[in-house]
């Protein structure tokens, strides 16, 4: 449970940087509208260069949240899937699997004999 809930934990934090970097996208994409509504002659040609570069920034800085959510730690075994404790009765088995094919082979072929003998 205790795994789970560092998951979990993870995971919120990930969404929230997700959620602030859509605002700050959804932001600059009007920003950029307004500057391009506003000055048609290109007038402030020496201010334009922010415009790509905040997306260069942008990205940088997600890069920067990715690598220090998943940074490396003293217990890596704390975002590790759990065993299943169970057995799976619904699962195929990887030993038997030729027997199991040509039974079920078998089950889906109809029998051709019957069908001569009518």
């Amino acid at each position: 449970m205790k795994r789970n809930m560092a998951k979990l934990d993870l995971d919120r934090r990930f969404t929230n940087s997700l959620d602030v970097s859509l605002l700050l996208s959804i932001t600059w994409i009007g920003f950029e509208l307004y500057f391009n509504a506003t000055d048609p002659l290109s007038e402030r040609w020496q201010v334009y260069w922010i415009i790509p570069a905040f997306w260069i920034l942008l990205a940088y800085a997600f890069l920067v949240v990715i690598c220090t959510l998943w940074s490396p730690s003293r217990n890596p075994t704390r975002y590790a899937y759990l065993e299943e404790t169970e057995d799976v009765e619904d699962g195929v088995s990887l030993t038997n699997s030729s027997v199991m094919a040509a039974e079920s082979v078998g089950k889906l072929v109809p029998d051709l004999e019957e069908d001569k003998q009518e």
